[in-house]
C-alpha cells in the first residue's frame, strides 16, 4: 500500500501531541477520524507505530523513525496554507522561537522588536531554555527555529544550520575577590578556583568545561545554578568566580559591582548558532525572520568580532 499524506499528518499531530484525543482537540477533528487515519498509515506501513497506554500513546522504535517524515510532510502542508492565506500581503499567525538564555535576554528583543513593527499582526511566542532544551523543542515541532549557544554536533532532522553571531565568555569575581591580574591570565592559574557553574545542557557550561579541560584544569564548584541571572547573582553574594557572556555583565561592571578577571584563551570565544528548517517546510513568517536575523549579524559582524577580540587584541 502506498503511504498518503493525510496519515503522515496525522500520526504528526499525534506523537506531537501524545495522545488521540489532544490531538483532535488540536485538529478540530473527532478521535475515531484521527484513529481511521493511524490504522490506514499502520497498515500502509505494515508495522505497529505505536502502542496505546493510559495516558495517551507510546512510539515504537518503526514510529520513531518515520516520525521526521511524518513532520516534513505536515510541515510542508502547513507552510503551504500559510503562503496561500498570507497571498495578500498581510503576515498573520503565530511564531515560536527557542533561544538560549544569553541570547533570549541580550540579542533578541531588539531584533524581534523590529519584525514585530514590520509585522504587526504576527504572534510572537520567546521560549526561553538552555542550547539543549531549545534544540529539542525545535526538534519536537514546538519551535519554528532556535538560536543556541556554542557550536550544534548533529541537528536534527529536517533542520539547517547557520552562523548567528558570536560571544564572548569573561570570567567575574567580586571587587574584593583575591584573585587580580593586571594582564590576562592563563588558564592554568585557575585550578582550584571556587566557581559557580550552570547546569548541564547550559551552552555556557559546554564552553567553558571545554575550554578548562583543554587547558588541563580542574576548578572547585561552589554552586551549580540554572539560569544565567541566577549564577550573576550568586557571584554577587561572594559564592566565587562566575563565566558570564560579556553582554550579560556589562551594566554590573561598570557600575562597579562586578570584575572582570582577564584570561588568555581563545576557547572563551563561541559561536550563536542558528536552527531553522528549510525553506520548502518553514512557514513564510519563521523564513522572513531567519533572513533578517541573518542580515543583521551580517552587518553586525566587524563589530562583534572587534568585541570578542577585546580591548588590545586584533580581531
Amino acid at each position: 500500500m502506498r503511504i498518503e499524506a493525510e496519515p503522515l499528518i496525522v500520526f504528526a499531530r499525534v506523537a506531537e501531541a501524545g495522545s488521540v484525543s489532544a490531538a483532535a482537540v488540536r485538529l478540530h477533528r473527532t478521535q475515531p477520524a484521527l484513529s481511521a487515519q493511524l490504522r490506514k498509515l499502520t497498515d500502509a506501513v505494515g508495522e505497529p507505530l505505536y502502542r496505546r497506554h493510559r495516558q495517551g500513546v507510546r512510539l515504537t522504535a518503526t514510529g520513531k523513525a518515520l516520525l521526521p517524515y511524518a513532520r516534513a510532510v505536515a510541515n510542508a502542508v502547513e507552510g503551504a496554507q500559510l503562503w496561500s492565506d498570507e497571498q495578500g500581503g498581510l503576515l498573520r499567525g503565530s511564531l515560536r522561537i527557542a533561544a538560549s538564555m544569553t541570547v533570549a535576554v541580550y540579542r533578541l528583543p531588539a531584533a524581534l522588536a523590529r519584525f514585530r513593527e514590520a509585522f504587526p499582526a504576527l504572534r510572537i511566542a520567546l521560549l526561553t531554555r538552555n542550547s539543549a532544551d531549545a534544540v529539542a523543542l525545535l526538534a519536537a515541532g514546538e519551535a519554528d527555529l532556535a538560536i543556541v549557544e556554542g557550536p550544534v554536533g548533529e541537528p536534527p532532522a529536517q533542520v539547517e544550520i547557520a552562523l548567528y553571531g558570536v560571544d564572548r565568555l569573561v570570567l567575574v569575581v567580586r571587587p574584593d575577590h583575591p584573585l587580580k591580574a593586571d594582564a590576562a591570565l592563563p588558564l592554568s592559574r585557575l585550578e582550584g578556583l571556587q566557581v559557580v557553574r550552570r547546569e548541564p545542557g547550559s551552552g555556557t557550561r559546554e564552553v567553558v568545561d571545554r575550554a578548562l579541560a583543554g587547558a588541563g584544569v580542574t576548578v572547585a564548584t561552589a554552586l551549580e545554578a540554572t539560569g544565567l541571572d541566577t549564577v550573576k547573582q550568586a557571584v554577587l553574594a561572594g559564592l566565587g568566580a562566575g563565566f558570564l557572556s560579556a553582554s550579560a555583565v556589562r551594566f554590573e561592571v561598570e557600575a562597579g559591582a562586578l570584575r572582570v578577571v582577564p584570561l588568555a584563551s581563545e576557547a572563551l570565544v563561541r559561536p550563536l548558532t542558528l536552527l531553522h528548517h528549510p525553506p520548502q517546510l518553514a512557514s513564510r513568517a519563521a523564513r522572513e525572520l531567519v533572513e533578517r536575523l541573518l542580515q543583521e549579524a551580517e552587518r553586525a559582524a566587524p563589530a562583534a568580532r572587534a568585541s570578542v577580540a577585546g580591548p588590545g587584541r586584533s580581531p
